[in-house]
């Protein structure tokens, strides 16, 4: 203990005669032990200093009775107030020292303890008694000259805990920082390498093959699906790098287009789309095109984006999908056997397009076409990785300064032991 002094003042006029004892204890705690008109018993008020919270506190909490800082839930404490006799049981937290609340703010922590171990709320008088005391201890610890050491000590209680805490997070945020920054580093690539991309020469493409060409199908289990007929109708002047197929077969017919993945983010496509129809508009939100193939008397649609080309062999990937067009399936997958007839279509299809020669010269147009997109994006991830990693080193920076005056009170804390 600190020291003890003893200050008797009157109250408020609606209170009636009171008076204050005041006892400054260890860790910044006041102890008032108040009697007047139907109230006694002690009322400890308490620097809040809370984890997260500012590092000098700047709020109290009074705590109605006068043992220990726990809860103490159902247990009575020492010398808890007796306000027109009803026991008084709790605290009552986050009150502004300076501007005090003046009506029912107690909060659901105070409350009657009975005997039994009963808890109840605090009857109407009780409580509003109750809380013009609260509000006259607290006013009158806001102007006592010890006030500011008291703060101190409280806050220093637990500083080397808090500063572990704030450590912590400062660490996390740090590292969220070079994370952000390594990432920063990998779309900085990318965008170089979309600029590098737009300033190569354009590579002279292939001529497209004359005439019909047989082609085989099979299935996902490598068994034999019969053939097909395929022309190549024409490069895609929608699509840049693609080709349009048209094929021809039992139950078939119809066109296919098919060319290079360019929604993923690699500045030269790797994968592969087939489109069902031969698309004229490159808008994505278009869903059906025209010359739609027709599958067994359905006319069918859709889309295979495959993102790897290494991948496609003439059995996988398995089953693809496909949309029925008409039919009693409209609007909805088309039937098992459409689809397994349509996915080797759509692999063979694929893969004639990979053997092409002129493959890279169709991979530079497809990336061309689409620099404007990759270099938007790129830059639009750039300035979000960019404001993430400021926030972050922020953050961090604040947790270090609250660290450095947490062990900055910890350690006058210990000298003052020490001493």
């Amino acid at each position: 203990m600190r020291g003890t002094r003893s200050d008797r003042r009157p109250g408020r006029p609606a209170l009636g005669p009171l008076t204050f004892d005041v006892h400054i204890q260890e860790h910044g705690r006041t102890r008032y032990v108040v009697r007047g008109r139907h109230i006694r018993g002690s009322f400890v008020v308490i620097p809040e200093a809370a984890k997260g919270g500012p590092v000098l506190p700047e709020t109290v909490r009074v705590q109605y009775g006068c043992d220990g800082d726990g809860d103490y839930w159902r247990t009575p404490r020492e010398d808890e107030p007796f306000v027109h006799n009803v026991r008084v049981h709790g605290w009552t937290d986050g009150i502004d020292p300076d501007n005090p609340p003046s009506g029912w703010y107690l909060g659901r922590y105070a409350v009657n303890l009975r005997d039994n171990g009963i808890e109840r709320e605090l009857p109407t008088g009780a409580r509003r008694r109750t809380e013009a005391v609260v509000q006259a201890v607290v006013r009158h610890w806001s102007r006592l000259p010890e006030r500011a050491a008291l703060v101190l000590a409280a806050a220093a209680t637990r500083a080397a805990e808090y500063a572990e805490h704030e450590a912590e997070l400062a660490a996390r945020h740090e590292a969220e920082a070079a994370s952000t920054q390594a990432e920063r580093a990998r779309v900085r690539s990318r965008l170089n390498a979309v600029n590098g991309i737009s300033r190569r020469h354009p590579r002279p493409q292939g001529s497209l093959r004359p005439g019909w060409v047989p082609v085989n199908l099979v299935d996902d289990k490598g068994l034999g699906m019969g053939t097909m007929k395929v022309r190549e109708v024409e490069f895609s002047e929608a699509l840049p790098g693609a080709v349009v197929y048209e094929v021809e077969g039992r139950r078939l017919a119809g066109r296919f287009t098919v060319g290079c993945d360019q929604w993923r983010p690699e500045p030269l496509p790797q994968g592969v789309r087939v489109t069902y129809g031969h698309v004229k508009d490159a808008s994505p939100f278009r869903h059906e095109h025209p010359y739609e193939p027709q599958v067994f008397g359905v006319r069918v649609g859709g889309r295979w984006d495959c993102e790897r080309a290494g991948k496609i062999t003439a059995a996988s990937p398995g089953r693809l999908a496909a949309n029925a067009r008409t039919g009693v399936r409209a609007r909805m997958s088309a039937s098992d056997a459409a689809e397994r007839y349509c996915s080797a279509v759509l692999r063979a299809l694929a893969l004639r397009y990979l053997a092409r020669p002129d493959r890279p010269a169709l991979q530079l147009a497809a990336a061309q076409g689409n620099v404007l997109s990759q270099r938007a994006g790129a830059r639009e991830e750039m300035r979000k990785l960019r404001e993430e990693q400021r926030r972050a080193e922020r953050t961090a920076r604040c947790h270090r300064r609250r660290e450095a005056e947490y062990r900055s009170l910890a350690g006058r804390a210990d000298s003052e032991h020490s001493t």
